[in-house]
C-alpha cells in the first residue's frame, strides 16, 4: 500500500534532494540504509523544496519498513527547516491522523525515530494440518530453528505473517490440495512484553490426482502422444500443468508450429478413498506450420556477424522451432561479451518470419582486486585484468597476477568460446610460479593448451590439454634430496573430469562432487623425464535433520613412473605433501608428508585421505564442526597403496560469507610421530574439500 501510496503521488510531489533528507534514531549503518532506501523510492532532484507530501511520503515509508521488522509502533517526529530558516517539530504516524500543514516549503527534514519494542511470534499453533508434519509447516513462520534461536528468525508483523501463510497453502497447492485454505484463526498481540501468539487454521480438503488426459485439437489434426511430464497417477498442482504444457508445447515447436495454443482445463469426481479425480482437457491450436526467413544480428558494432551465425545451427527454409533459437541466444549470451541478447521473429504472423537477435555489447575490459587468507600462505593479494571480445570475435585475454607471503604468481590466459562453432572452449596460458614449499623452493615457468568438453548429457566438463614447463626445486631439505631432479624439462598431456551435482559450491548442504585429473610426463612430448601423476576425489554432502549436515570426502592419489630408467629421478614438487586446511587438519601444510628415520621429510608417491564432518547450524551465519581426518600414504610405490597411518580429530567454528566460509578450526592428533605437533590451529577461507 506504501509503493501504490507513493506511485499515485509521484507525479505532483517534488522529489527529496540526498542532501534534504536525514534519518536519526537507528544507528550508523541504519541511518545511512534508511537515507539510501528513500532516495531509491522517492527519487532524486537536488535543489527541489521539500513540501508537506514528501515528508509523508518519507515517514509511511520508513513506518512500513519499521513494521516489517517487527517494531509496531515507532515513533517518528520530524524536524523541518523552513525556507525562512526556522525550525517546526511535527509527530507523524503510519495512519497520518495529524497531516501537515499546507502549504509547507522546507529547505531540509530530519526524522527522529523511537523504534519501540520489537514484537517477536512466541506460539504458533496449527489445526486441522494433516498433509505436512507441523515441524515443516512451522518453518514457513519462523524458519529452521538454529541450535541458538535469535530474534531475528521469529520477528512478527503482520505483512510476514501474511506472507508465512500463502507460502504453506501454496506449498499444499503444490502437493494436490488444490482446494486448501490456510489462515491466521486468532492472533494474540502482548504489547507489554512483545510477544505473539498465533492459530492457524489450515483447510486441506481433498487431493487432486491426475486420472486422464483428454485431447481436443483444433484442426482435427492426430494428437500427440502423452508426454512423460504429463504422468498420470500424480498430483494435481501448477507444476503438473506447467510441465505438460511446456512438454506439448515443445512437441509442436519441432513440427514448425511456434504459434501454438494450449489450454488445459479440469474436470472433478470424488473417489471414495477421499481423493479427487482430475481429468485433464488440453484444447489446442496448432496455428500455422512457420520456415524461416533471414537469420539477422542487431546491435553488434564490434563483434563479426560470421562470429555469431556460427552458433545459430538453422537457416532459411528451416521450420520455425523457437527453441533452437532460444538456445542459439543462450549460447551467444554465454560468449561473455554481450549485455543484452534479446529474440524477436519478423514480422511476427507471417508463414516466413526473419529471426533477429538484438543484442547489446558489453565492455571491454575490467580490473578485479583479488584477496584471500589461507593457513600456510597467510595474505594473498593480487590484479586481474580481463579483455573482452578481441579482434570482434568474442575472444577474451586475462592478466592474473598474485603476491601472498609465500610465493608469488603470474598467469596469461587467452581464451577461444565456442571453438568452431562447437560447444568446446579452446584455452593457451603462458604461467609463472615461485613458492616457497615447507621443504623447498618451487619455481616453474612454462605454456599450456587446453580443452573444455562441457558433456551436459553426462553433466560432466571434460578438459583436455598439453603443457610444456621448466621445473625448478631448490633449496631442498628433504631427505631425498641427494637424489631429487633439481631443475628439468617437463613436457605433459594433461586430462581433467568434473561431476559436480552439490547444491552450492561454496557451502554445500547436498549432493556430490567426483573428480579426477592425470598428468602424464614423457619423453616424445618434449620433456626430459617420464611420470604418470592421478589425483581422484570425491564428496558428498547431506542433511541430518534440521540445521545439521553431514559432510564426507575421499582422495587418493598417486605418481608411477612406467617407461622411465630404473635410476631416474621426478621432480619433488610432482609427489604428494599432504597437511593443511584441505587435508588433515592436524598439520599444517606439507607436515603431515612421510618421514625418513632422522625424521625429515620424504614426497610421498601414493597417498589415500577421507575427511568426516558433522556440521551444526548455530545462527543464520555460524555454525559449529566437529570434524576426523584420516591420511594414509607411501613414499614406495612397493608399499602401494599406503604404509603408514595418520589420523586427526578436531573441532571449529565458521561464518558464511558470500565468498565461502571463514574457518577457524583446530585439529588434534591422535597418533603423531615423534616431530610431528600435537595439533594445529588453522584460519582460513573455503569449503575444505
Amino acid at each position: 500500500m506504501v509503493l501504490l501510496f507513493l506511485a499515485l503521488f509521484s507525479a505532483t510531489s517534488p522529489v527529496l534532494a540526498a542532501d534534504e533528507l536525514h534519518v536519526n534514531g537507528l544507528g550508523w549503518i541504519g541511518n545511512r540504509k534508511a537515507e539510501q532506501r528513500l532516495k531509491i523510492l522517492l527519487g532524486d532532484r537536488t535543489g527541489s523544496d521539500v513540501d508537506a507530501s514528501t515528508i509523508e511520503d518519507a515517514s509511511l515509508v520508513l513506518t512500513s519498513s519499521l513494521t516489517d521488522e517487527g517494531y509496531l509502533e515507532p515513533v517518528i517526529i520530524a524536524h523541518v527547516v523552513l525556507a525562512d530558516g526556522t525550525q517546526s517539530d511535527y509527530p507523524l504516524d503510519a495512519h497520518l491522523e495529524r497531516p501537515l500543514p499546507r502549504p509547507l516549503a522546507a529547505t531540509s527534514a530530519t526524522f527522529e525515530i523511537t523504534r519501540g519494542r520489537q514484537f517477536i511470534l512466541d506460539e504458533i499453533h496449527f489445526a486441522g494440518l494433516f498433509a505436512l508434519p507441523e515441524k515443516s509447516a512451522r518453518s514457513f513462520f519462523i524458519g529452521r530453528e538454529p541450535l541458538i534461536p535469535l530474534k531475528s528468525a521469529r520477528v512478527y508483523s503482520p505483512g510476514r505473517l501474511q506472507r508465512s501463510l500463502g507460502n504453506l497453502e501454496l506449498t499444499l497447492h503444490q502437493q494436490g490440495y488444490a482446494e486448501a485454505v490456510v489462515t491466521a484463526a486468532a492472533v494474540e498481540i502482548d504489547r507489554a512484553t512483545g510477544k505473539v501468539r498465533a492459530d492457524v487454521l489450515v483447510q486441506e480438503g481433498r487431493r487432486w490426482v491426475v486420472d486422464t488426459l483428454d485431447f481436443v485439437i483444433a484442426d482435427d489434426s492426430p494428437p500427440p502422444e502423452r508426454p512423460a511430464a504429463a504422468s498420470l497417477g500424480t498430483p494435481w498442482s501448477s507444476v503438473w500443468r506447467q510441465d505438460a504444457t511446456t512438454a506439448l508445447r515443445h512437441w509442436y515447436y519441432a513440427r514448425g508450429h511456434p504459434d501454438v495454443e494450449i489450454n488445459l482445463t479440469t474436470k472433478t469426481a470424488p473417489r471414495a478413498d477421499g481423493t479427487t479425480a482430475v481429468t485433464v482437457v488440453a484444447a489446442i491450436t496448432p496455428g500455422p506450420v512457420v520456415h524461416v526467413g533471414a537469420v539477422k544480428f542487431q546491435g553488434n558494432h564490434y563483434t563479426h556477424d560470421s562470429t555469431l551465425r556460427r552458433l545459430v545451427p538453422a537457416g532459411r527454409g528451416d521450420l520455425l522451432n523457437p527453441i533452437r533459437f532460444d538456445n542459439s541466444a543462450a549460447r551467444i549470451s554465454r560468449l561473455g561479451v554481450f549485455r543484452t541478447v534479446d529474440l524477436r521473429y519478423d514480422p511476427p504472423d507471417a508463414e516466413t518470419r526473419d529471426v533477429v537477435y538484438d543484442l547489446t555489447e558489453g565492455r571491454r575490459q575490467s580490473v578485479s582486486l583479488l584477496a584471500g587468507y589461507g593457513s600456510y600462505e597467510q595474505l594473498r593479494a593480487g590484479l586481474e585484468w580481463e579483455h573482452y571480445n578481441l579482434f570482434g570475435r568474442a575472444h577474451t585475454s586475462s592478466l592474473r597476477l598474485i603476491e601472498s607471503m609465500k610465493s608469488t604468481e603470474g598467469t596469461y590466459t587467452y581464451t577461444v568460446p565456442e571453438l568452431f562453432g562447437s560447444t568446446l572452449d579452446g584455452s593457451a596460458r603462458l604461467f609463472g610460479l615461485h613458492r616457497q614449499e615447507p621443504s623447498f623452493l618451487h619455481e616453474e615457468y612454462g605454456a599450456n593448451v587446453s580443452v573444455l568438453w562441457p558433456l551436459r548429457r553426462f553433466g560432466v566438463a571434460l578438459t583436455t590439454g598439453y603443457t610444456f614447463k621448466h621445473v625448478l626445486d631448490t633449496d631442498n631439505e628433504l631427505a631425498t634430496k641427494a637424489t631429487d631432479a633439481e631443475a628439468t624439462d617437463v613436457g605433459s598431456i594433461d586430462l581433467g573430469v568434473v561431476r559436480d551435482r552439490r547444491d552450492n559450491a561454496l557451502r554445500p548442504h547436498k549432493g556430490y562432487k567426483l573428480s579426477a585429473q592425470a598428468e602424464l610426463a614423457n619423453h616424445a612430448l618434449g620433456g626430459d623425464i617420464v611420470y604418470q601423476q592421478f589425483i581422484l576425489a570425491g564428496s558428498y554432502h547431506t542433511a541430518w535433520g534440521e540445521g545439521r549436515w553431514i559432510h564426507l570426502g575421499l582422495a587418493h592419489g598417486v605418481v608411477t613412473t612406467f617407461g622411465a630408467p630404473a635410476q631416474a629421478s621426478i621432480p619433488v614438487s610432482v609427489l604428494f605433501f599432504p597437511g593443511g586446511e584441505g587435508s588433515i587438519r592436524g598439520y599444517q601444510r606439507g607436515d603431515a608428508a612421510p618421514r625418513d628415520a632422522t625424521g625429515r621429510f620424504v614426497g610421498a608417491k601414493s597417498y589415500v585421505q577421507a575427511n568426516v564432518e558433522l556440521e551444526q547450524s548455530l545462527t543464520k551465519s555460524w555454525s559449529a564442526v566437529v570434524f576426523a581426518d584420516a591420511l594414509g600414504e607411501a613414499a614406495r610405490l612397493s608399499d602401494y597403496p599406503f604404509s603408514e597411518k595418520l589420523y586427526s580429530i578436531g573441532l571449529g567454528v565458521r561464518y558464511q560469507t558470500i565468498i565461502g566460509p571463514v574457518r577457524l578450526e583446530y585439529g588434534h592428533n591422535l597418533n603423531p610421530r615423534p616431530a610431528d605437533p600435537s595439533g594445529t590451529l588453522m584460519l582460513s577461507i573455503g569449503f575444505p574439500f
